[in-house]
């Protein structure tokens, strides 16, 4: 973290980073009214109501109807009640003054300074018009330096400021809560990304009111640093907004992913005529297989994620399971078909095949997918999930060095050993990549849907993996 002020704002004894380019002394935070030390009586001003007690599982931030339905600044008839020890009222959280001073993810290099508070900026001329228009919130706050801390929600009240067209019926108006179950102390700055649909298009203002973790917590140490924030902005196209959070490019996947696969066709052609095949041939057969092998990764996908099926295709989602199988498949029916040996075709594929892995999972980081869990440790990498950004385990990259190193062995084994041509190679390197693939999947933030699918997979591609290994080493 850069150097912080000692500044101290209402009666929250929360540290706060100095302004970028300012001095050490500038302060994070602004009193808000009147009173001792620039605060409402807390008696003139309604308490925020809980959020609910039913919680999903995980650490994902849902959005909660809250009960109140009004305007948001209709405060009436609740004036002078008091609220629950531990907990903040909107007078108690200080308004965030300037941006966020802080050590910058990697991921959010070159983008620019990001305060407690912003509206996704959704704007693209093509997509301007468009139906089903939502709109993107992000809230900002810091973890605690140590000990654990309950949920963090916040609380978001929106009011439509400037309508795009008058026969919009969407709502003008919004209250709900959006909820971080698990907050790793000592993992820095944290994000909340929350959509809201079916909203009126236009110019929205939005305030985000914390309600955890109040004043009067014990040690300021102990409970994360919040700060009430308010940000105006406009209303974007459903899809786009989804896709847009802190840490996410937009673009990145497809783009990764479509460079992998011509690379891995590169690699295949150059390897191809050491096991005497024509690399143009092998080549068209490549793209077909790899054009199906996207349908096969979809369809893997929705297999294995039962809630997923109720929602539409489009839907984001695919499996590189489903993308290997479905494709070596085609391209072994094709190779079949022109007479060509098949073990020497699956065997030139390999290195090409762990190449395009190793860079398409690049595109999963970058993209908000895949991710880690949470943590803490100074390996972590900041990453988002398009919903929450925080410190994770940077597990698509140790996938895709996994996949890297396969990449290198299996064309070594294709050069040097006399087992090349026999589909050995293919066979070794998947069984490995699936083993190494399962002993990382308890490190991603989402769980398995399957009870024994990964013990199962584990014991057959470890088999596997033994018999392939004894039959290259005795050929």
């Amino acid at each position: 973290m850069t150097t912080r002020s000692r500044a101290v704002a209402s009666r929250t004894g929360a540290r706060a980073p100095a302004e970028q380019g300012g001095s050490a002394g500038a302060s994070f935070f602004r009193p808000t009214g009147t009173g001792p030390a620039g605060r409402r009586p807390s008696a003139a001003v309604a308490p925020v109501p809980p959020p609910r007690p039913r919680v999903p599982q995980g650490a994902q931030p849902q959005a909660q109807q809250a009960a109140d339905q009004t305007d948001p600044s209709d405060r009436s008839g609740r004036a002078g009640q008091a609220g629950q020890p531990g907990q903040a009222t909107t007078a108690d959280w200080p308004v965030a003054q300037v941006a966020v001073d802080w050590r910058r993810p990697a991921l959010l290099a070159g983008r620019r300074a990001r305060t407690v508070a912003e509206v996704t900026d959704a704007a693209c001329a093509p997509l301007d018009g468009l139906d089903r228009t939502s709109l993107g919130f992000t809230y900002w706050f810091e973890a605690p330096h140590e000990d654990a801390c309950g949920p963090v929600s916040v609380r978001l009240r929106g009011r439509l400021q400037e309508r795009d067209d008058d026969a919009d019926t969407g709502r003008t108006s919004f209250d709900l809560v959006a909820t971080v179950n698990q907050v790793v102390p000592g993992s820095g700055w944290q994000s909340i990304t929350t959509r809201v649909a079916d909203v009126a298009s236009g110019r929205w203002e939005v305030t985000a009111t914390p309600l955890t973790v109040g004043p009067a917590a014990a040690d300021a140490a102990a409970r994360p640093r919040l700060a009430r924030g308010s940000a105006s902005g406009r209303t974007g196209f459903a899809m786009a907004v989804d896709a847009l959070a802190p840490g996410v490019w937009p673009g990145s996947w497809p783009a990764l992913v479509g460079l992998g696969f011509l690379l891995g066709i590169v690699v295949q052609a150059l390897l191809a005529p050491r096991l005497g095949l024509s690399w143009l041939p092998l080549t068209g057969a490549t793209v077909v297989a790899g054009i199906l092998g996207l349908l096969g990764a979809k369809a893997y996908f929705l297999l294995t994620h039962p809630a997923e099926r109720r929602r539409s295709w489009r839907a984001p989602g695919m499996s590189v399971q489903g993308f290997v199988i479905v494709a070596i498949t085609v391209l072994a029916l094709a190779t079949l078909v022109t007479g060509a040996p098949v073990g020497a075709v699956l065997d030139a594929t390999a290195p090409g095949l762990f190449v395009g892995m190793a860079v398409g999972r690049l595109g999963c980081l970058f993209a908000g997918c895949c991710g880690g869990r949470p943590t803490a440790s100074r390996w972590g990498m900041w990453s988002s999930d398009r919903q929450i950004g925080t410190r994770r385990i940077p597990v698509q990259l140790m996938e895709s060095a996994l996949a890297g190193v396969l990449a290198v062995l299996t064309a070594v084994t294709v050069v040097a050993s006399p087992a090349a041509g026999t589909g050995l190679v293919l066979g070794a390197g998947f069984a490995a990549y699936l083993i190494g693939r399962q002993l990382l999947f308890p490190l991603r933030a989402a769980g398995r849907v399957t009870t024994y699918g990964r013990v199962t997979t584990l014991v057959v591609a470890s088999v596997a993996l033994l018999v392939a290994l004894i039959l290259i080493w005795s050929a």
